[in-house]
């Protein structure tokens, strides 16, 4: 393991999300996403797997797609899980799952935790039917610099944006990629006050969204 996955490793085993998934403003921010991730699809899908799924704020609501199954490193994330009946303790590296076991793999907010992305992109490839799917920080946008350059485990968020999420998809093999800037507000952070104004904004953040947002079919 090396020494930054060993680090964010340390960091999980004893820090959790400031917010549980059924906040109002954690829950605006995933719907956000569900919406979003349906209107990208082009084929019906039953079953998910989340890599690195933490206390549970995306499986929640992308049960809308059907069954989904979980799996993360940090213990304290699982146990604060509602689904905890279909998450697994587990590497992103090497995944307890079958080939193809899955039609969406995905991960939210992860490989910005992650040394080596190639590896962590082909290992959810090899458990995905037909898509792959990752949102990460934006480094494009002002607060998730500053967030990056002040939290030692958020100092990953400086390699994101759009093409970087897209040039190491085409890398992977992976192909039809899609990647935007997306979103207006973070889960754990955003005043109740200031969310409700936010989210009246276009989803579509040209350039300096929130998130970056990126999708692929498995060949």
């Amino acid at each position: 393991m090396s020494e930054f996955d060993r680090a964010q490793k340390e960091f999980w085993s004893e820090n959790t999300n400031l917010r549980a998934y059924n906040h109002p403003v954690v829950e605006a921010f995933a719907r956000q996403r569900v919406d979003f991730i349906r209107k990208q699809l082009d084929a019906p899908i039953e079953s998910c797997l989340e890599v690195g799924c933490g206390d549970g704020f995306g499986m929640y609501y992308m049960q809308e797609f059907g069954q989904v199954f979980g799996c993360d490193i940090s213990r304290p994330m699982l146990q604060r899980n509602p689904l905890r009946q279909f998450v697994a303790e587990a590497d992103i590296y090497r995944l307890p799952y079958a080939d193809k076991s899955f039609d969406l793999v995905y991960c939210w907010e992860v490989m910005h935790h992650v040394k080596d992305m190639q590896d962590a992109i082909r290992e959810m490839m090899r458990l995905s039917r037909r898509y792959i799917l990752m949102y990460e920080p934006n480094a494009f946008n002002p607060l998730q610099v500053g967030f990056g350059l002040i939290a030692p485990s958020e100092l990953g968020t400086l390699r994101f944006h759009p093409w970087y999420m897209r040039n190491h998809f085409r890398r992977a093999g992976l192909t039809d990629i899609r990647a935007f800037s997306v979103g207006t507000f973070t889960p754990n952070r955003t005043p109740l006050w200031l969310y409700k104004i936010l989210a009246a904004f276009p989803y579509r953040v040209p350039l300096f969204g929130i998130s970056n947002f990126a999708l692929a079919k498995v060949p």
